[in-house]
């Protein structure tokens, strides 16, 4: 993303603006340095958000932005779906399917995997400092052998997976 240099100390109102400029302008403004590290424009704000300053929390403690894995974020993204859908919390689905075989089943290799999932955060700032005032979570989001990544969101069920290939 365009906004890699921004910083989670500026006003959200700023950032979010910074996205749709650079979304608009992306030709002009040569956006696309950043191409793969998130989500496609027209992705929730939110979620474009959370990508980004959890990838700025990324560069503080040392490890390398997550490169965006688009079909990682469908299997994300349909577990959040899933959640709502079928009303539960957890990261084995009713039917017994956990985040690995999720991934497997999507035909996703790996030779890493970690998730996390939130409900119910008023926001990408929320749901990032949530994970990070959590020791489990946060070792997923710190884990620098995890190299990719897809963030799924829907009616404030997040789920954020993590691959190294």
């Amino acid at each position: 993303m365009c906004t890699r240099y921004l910083r989670q100390d500026f006003a959200r109102s700023v950032m979010l603006g910074r996205v749709a400029a650079c979304v608009l302008l992306a030709s002009v403004l040569s956006c696309d340095a950043d191409a793969g590290f998130g989500p496609d424009s027209d992705s929730d704000p939110e979620l474009i958000l959370f990508v980004e300053i959890m990838n700025d929390h990324r560069d503080s403690v040392g490890c390398a932005r997550l490169t965006w894995n688009h079909d990682v974020a469908q299997v994300a993204q349909e577990h959040s779906e899933d959640m709502v859908d079928r009303d539960y919390f957890d990261h084995t689905n009713p039917d017994g399917e956990s985040p690995f075989d999720r991934l497997q089943n999507a035909g996703i290799q790996y030779s890493g995997a970690a998730e996390n999932i939130a409900w119910g955060y008023p926001s990408a700032e929320a749901v990032l400092d949530g994970w990070l005032n959590s020791s489990g979570h946060r070792a997923n989001i710190d884990n620098c052998s995890l190299t990719e990544h897809g963030v799924g969101l829907y009616q404030s069920r997040w789920t954020h997976l993590f691959i190294r290939p």
